[in-house]
């Protein structure tokens, strides 16, 4: 199992533990994890980073909380959409 989760910068990572001080955003087995986070995070100008949408542009923890509890609903509803066998678009 799989865990994604991110930093306050909006930077996400995904790993087999959630490291001190980072916030989980979901689990699952990896390439579908994978593939779940890369369809809704922004990815960054190098290609390669992927941020929550939302948090860099955040002015509080508030509002970065809030895109991040955005992000976590649209990436369990794609992670369920996967599981009933329905394709990621």
């Amino acid at each position: 199992m799989a865990i994604a989760y991110c930093w306050r910068g909006g930077d996400i990572q995904i790993g087999r533990r959630l490291p001190k001080g980072a916030i989980k955003l979901g689990s699952a087995h990896g390439i579908r994890l994978k593939k779940a986070v890369s369809v809704c995070a922004r990815h960054s100008y190098d290609g390669q980073t992927l941020l929550v949408p939302g948090i860099p542009e955040a002015d509080n923890d508030t509002e970065a909380l809030e895109a991040v509890q955005r992000f976590r609903e649209q990436l369990s509803r794609r992670l369920e959409r996967k599981k009933k066998g329905w394709e990621l678009i």
